[in-house]
């Protein structure tokens, strides 16, 4: 048992004081600028570190002057204890840690896991810098692997190479290039085409809607075989759809060469190459041998490349294994596994201390360097994997030159650069501020640190009674299926030595996509005994937070069955923004504030929560709704949100029916919606 004693209530938190109009624009300013230390490794639907942040101090605050002198450079939670049940990119832990609490995790996840330990001891780590020239010196042989000759016959670098899937005609046999349009890219009043026939690469206006080449042939620039997924001959005009292509061929996508983007030799490394050195151009006889040369060494040098296959059952995104990928290493090409292998070898030569930071960097950049990244034509480079959170595939996608330090989105150099800012930030961290940034200095004294890589339903490392707050982000029923996208990383992050394999992702994981209303009893079944871990660590008087949103009434009523069960009592609910306005994933009815629930562990007995309510508890949700409406101004989406959450508080509360029209958990959260 801890000796930390809670602020005198009742809390900003408890109190749903918040000043949420403050938060809500720090978020916004969160969102185009991220924390450094959130940025060392791809996570699936982080909250905002302010958020995470103001709602562990005020859980600790009766004031706004106390709440914003903590929330900047206190420590509010020195010798309190925060546990999170599913700490996915990390943020709650790492807030709570900078705070000033011992923390303690859990998450099925294993690289959710890697990562939130990264950052949670980054400020003890060396600058991983120190040890990249070595490291690049032993690689030399790689580096050059992405020499090129221009169109004028001088001597240059690759930057991005452009690959196109071939695809034979099931009813002719021709094979033919499955491009979606025929421009390669943008380039101020110009745009860069090919040719449909020769493949010729040419640079004409932008406005223009045609290619006339030398060699006779006109092209529409944008209209290619592909057009949604389907393929059409272009030779007999017969249609099918690629992902069929591949069902009936048995055969996973092929590509090839047809152009490369490229910087002068004498580039410096370490700055980016301004656009207008950068040009566009076919392949030379160089291009073709470096690729011969990679596929030959290769067949001597895969000795460290995972061979674990992808999970074919229980997929809530079957395309990979539809498109006839088996394994995660068949999403490369022959360079770049080449590339992986050698990098691998030399990350396990390097110091115990720089091993996870370059780990992390290494899978981090795989998603810009894989045949499941594209081009974005307009700013000329790379859109990695998982921009959509999904195994989308691509019939031109683009190889990057990985070894670029200054030029290149997603380069090994680069994806280093963002773990040292994170060992940096981490250092010597800022906090917003309502005018800015304020020095944040880490807290005096050593925090304990516990991530567990297991079952939230039971925490058997995690003693009774001995936290004093659990703050969470429990997975939105079927939003996102974090594990199978993460599973992408496994594999890698294994060979590096960061972590261990269990051969895909768990069954036992809650968050999955597209599984169906067959799903919901087992989401509000797991939740549920999450839940009551949740309850059964907490010590008395200590608090549940957690944010939810979900436009389903079914994934309400399974948080509602679940919390009914735990025996904590209803604090309060309240709006906090979540999300941001760029998110890709955004859409008319998205909902951008999250529903935050704070639940309390009364010291006496647990609290019981009758199965139904009076139907008057409509009016209160309203109402309480309706005042949040007014004064944030949210739109329709959020205020939906927020109708769902007070419905599912309304049965969180010690209170039996006291007439004839009573309504249940299930109707009540249908009525709202």
């Amino acid at each position: 048992m801890n000796t930390h004693c809670p602020a005198p209530a009742p809390t900003l938190l408890d109190s749903a004081a918040l000043p949420l109009v403050e938060l809500a624009e720090l978020a916004r300013r969160e969102s185009h600028r991220p924390r450094p230390v959130y940025l060392a490794h791809k996570w699936f639907a982080r909250r905002f570190g302010t958020a995470m942040r103001a709602l562990l101090v005020g859980s600790q605050t009766s004031t706004e002057d106390d709440f914003w002198a903590m929330f900047e450079q206190g420590s509010p939670l020195t010798g309190a204890t925060v546990a999170d049940l599913f700490i996915g990119g990390g943020t709650s832990l790492y807030e709570a840690s900078r705070l000033g609490a011992h923390v303690v995790g859990a998450d099925i996840d294993p690289v959710a896991c890697a990562v939130t330990e990264f950052e949670l001891t980054a400020h003890r780590y060396p600058d991983p810098w120190d040890a990249f020239e070595d490291l690049a010196n032993r690689l030399e042989a790689q580096r050059t692997l992405y020499a090129t000759i221009g169109p004028e016959g001088d001597h240059r670098i690759g930057l991005h190479y452009f690959w196109v899937q071939e695809v034979a005609c099931a009813r002719c046999d021709v094979v033919f290039d499955a491009h979606p349009h025929y421009r390669i890219a943008l380039d101020g009043d110009d745009q860069i085409v090919l040719c449909r026939t020769c493949g010729e690469v040419h640079r004409i206006r932008a406005t223009a809607t045609t290619l006339e080449c030398s060699c006779g042939t006109t092209t529409n620039i944008s209209v290619g075989p592909v057009l949604r997924g389907v393929a059409t001959c272009p030779h007999c005009g017969h249609s099918e759809a690629l992902i069929e292509h591949a069902r009936r061929t048995g055969e996973r996508p092929s590509f090839r060469l047809f152009a490369v983007e490229s910087i002068a030799a004498g580039s410096p490394s370490a700055r980016a190459v301004p656009m207008r050195e950068r040009i566009i151009h076919g392949p030379s006889e160089l291009d073709f041998k470096n690729l011969t040369t990679a596929q030959a060494d290769l067949v001597k040098e895969r000795n460290l490349l995972p061979t674990r296959i992808i999970p074919r059952l229980g997929r809530s995104d079957n395309r990979l294994t539809a498109y006839g990928y088996t394994s995660y290493t068949q999403l490369f090409n022959d360079r770049q596994l080449l590339h992986a292998n050698r990098l691998l070898a030399a990350i396990d030569v390097l110091p115990e201390e720089h091993r996870l930071p370059y780990a992390l960097a290494f899978s981090n950049h795989l998603t810009s360097n894989c045949n499941l990244t594209r081009y974005t034509e307009r700013w000329r480079q790379v859109t990695p994997l998982f921009s959509l959170r999904a195994f989308a595939h691509s019939t031109r996608p683009v190889e990057l030159n990985p070894w670029l330090r200054g030029t290149g989105r997603g380069t090994f150099p680069n994806a280093l650069r963002k773990v040292a800012n994170a060992i940096s930030y981490a250092k010597s961290p800022r906090e917003y501020a309502k005018t800015g940034f304020v020095e944040s200095p880490l807290p005096d004294g050593e925090r304990t640190i516990h991530v567990y890589n297991t079952d939230s339903r039971t925490l058997t490392d995690i003693p009774d009674d001995s936290v004093d707050i659990v703050l969470t982000d429990p997975p939105y029923l079927d939003n996102i299926d974090y594990s199978e996208l993460a599973d992408f990383f496994v594999p890698w992050l294994a060979a590096a030595g960061a972590i261990l394999d269990p051969g895909g992702p768990s069954t036992a994981s809650l968050a999955t996509k597209g599984r169906g209303k067959d799903h919901a009893p087992l989401f509000e079944a797991g939740l549920r005994d999450c839940f009551r871990e949740a309850a059964r660590i907490l010590r008395p008087g200590g608090r549940l937070i957690f944010t939810f949103q979900h436009r389903s009434p079914g994934a309400w009523s399974a948080l509602g069955g679940a919390l009914r069960a735990t025996g904590l009592r209803h604090v309060t609910v309240f709006p906090l923004r979540g999300d941001s306005d760029m998110s890709l994933h955004r859409h008319q009815g998205s909902s951008v504030w999250d529903a935050v629930f704070v639940l309390a562990k009364d010291e006496l007995a647990p609290v019981r929560h009758d199965p139904t309510r009076s139907s008057s508890v409509l009016n209160w949700v309203a109402t309480e709704t309706g005042r949040w409406v007014e004064s944030l101004q949210l739109a329709e989406p959020d205020a939906a949100n927020l109708r769902r959450a007070f419905a599912v508080a309304a049965f969180l509360d010690d209170d039996r029916p006291t007439d004839d029209e009573v309504i249940t958990l299930d109707n009540a959260v249908s009525e709202v919606s």
